[in-house]
């Protein structure tokens, strides 16, 4: 008979998520992660997720198990997901909980109404936009304010992230805040060697969510706000999935102005780290919403690691990801004429912009998932 391996003995870490592969974006990186060192590092964790990609498996080296909901915030999906959590609700009395996403919160919130959301130890991870999307919606307002009397620990990525929990509603009943920040995707931190370009042109990378909250139209705005000579020198280039229509109007906005553009769509893990080097400058302008915010941006550190210099607003915890001056160059939220400024510079100075692409891979050098999964260790 086979004896039980460390991790099997250990106790059950379960990561429940509403967004993970094949979604792409922070969270689904996070999770993933966190996943792997925590895996490696000999924990018994398991991801748990809705089934988007239509069946259960391994990713990397760590369990996830898929159930049927929908990867969405719509309230329907909300209902499948909680639904499936409360089924299996015996498992996760035995094991520590961690709350990795908005909709692992909503869904086990309204569970915890109806007496079916406890767990060994209950963990909060907030990125930012939970913290305002809970304060400015009274229903979820509501059941946030019961439910954080049974959270154990609060964890969250950035200084930004923490002052903002600290100054809502959630302060009074989150006690103390860890900070388990990002850092670099494993499919992106990998050296590559790309053949520079002999055209001539600046390239302007945008790898993010095709969505107003990432910013993609105020770039493409400000890069047409550039002198003909310089428009004329640029490429912008945008790289993700989402609103359609949003992304017609970046197109346009190019088009208009007579700056090249082109988008590459879904960029595969393996593409990562070829598709960040060959481009000269990394921007996304990400910008604060009602219900949405930037609490740190692992793509800034990601563009880092390549040597690449970064644009962006000074934008939620954006600053923590971008140091000004040393790796990126930062302008207030919605300053077009800044931004436009900003990018007239890098594309004019060469060695500005490798001055910072170098401080960039320094600032992500800082960084570790590794860091990141010990606090989720001692849990």
């Amino acid at each position: 008979m086979t004896a039980p391996s460390p991790a099997q003995t250990a106790p059950k870490l379960v990561i429940v998520t509403h967004e993970f592969a094949p979604f792409r974006g922070g969270v689904a990186t996070y999770v993933s992660e966190v996943a792997s060192v925590l895996q490696r590092l000999g924990a018994n964790v398991e991801v748990w997720a809705p089934d988007i990609a239509g069946g259960a498996g391994e990713v990397d080296s760590f369990p996830v198990v898929r159930l049927r909901a929908g990867g969405s915030l719509r309230p329907k999906h909300t209902w499948q997901f909680a639904r499936e959590l409360r089924a299996r609700h015996a498992e996760l009395e035995q094991a520590t909980v961690i709350l990795a996403s908005v909709g692992a919160h909503t869904a086990f919130m309204l569970n915890a109404s109806l007496g079916r959301a406890r767990a060994k130890r209950l963990v909060s991870v907030l990125h930012g936009s939970e913290v305002l999307r809970f304060a400015r919606n009274p229903f979820w307002r509501l059941l946030a304010a019961r439910f954080y009397r049974r959270v154990d620990e609060v964890v969250t990525n950035s200084q930004f992230s923490r002052a903002l929990i600290e100054k809502s509603f959630l302060g009074a009943l989150a006690g103390k805040i860890t900070l388990a920040p990002c850092a670099c995707s494993s499919a992106a931190a990998r050296a590559v060697t790309v053949k520079p370009a002999s055209d001539g042109k600046v390239r302007v990378f945008t790898l993010a969510r095709i969505h107003p909250r990432k910013g993609q139209l105020e770039t493409a705005r400000a890069l047409g706000q550039l002198p003909a000579e310089l428009r004329q020198r640029v490429i912008y280039q945008t790289g993700g999935t989402g609103d359609a229509a949003y992304l017609r109007q970046v197109e346009r906005a190019c088009r208009e102005a007579g700056v090249a553009f082109a988008h590459f769509g879904a960029v595969e893990s393996g593409a990562l780290a070829e598709t960040y080097a060959q481009c000269d400058i990394y921007a996304m302008t990400s910008r604060t919403l009602p219900q949405s915010v930037e609490g740190f941006g692992i793509t800034y550190l990601e563009a880092g690691f390549h040597g690449k210099p970064v644009v962006g607003y000074r934008s939620g915890g954006v600053a923590e990801a971008v140091v000004d001056g040393e790796t990126g160059l930062l302008v207030e939220e919605g300053d077009l004429a800044g931004l436009t400024a900003v990018f007239a510079r890098l594309i004019e100075d060469r060695g500005l912009r490798e001055r910072l692409g170098a401080g960039g891979k320094r600032h992500a050098a800082n960084f570790s998932w590794e860091n990141t999964a010990r606090v989720f260790q001692h849990f």
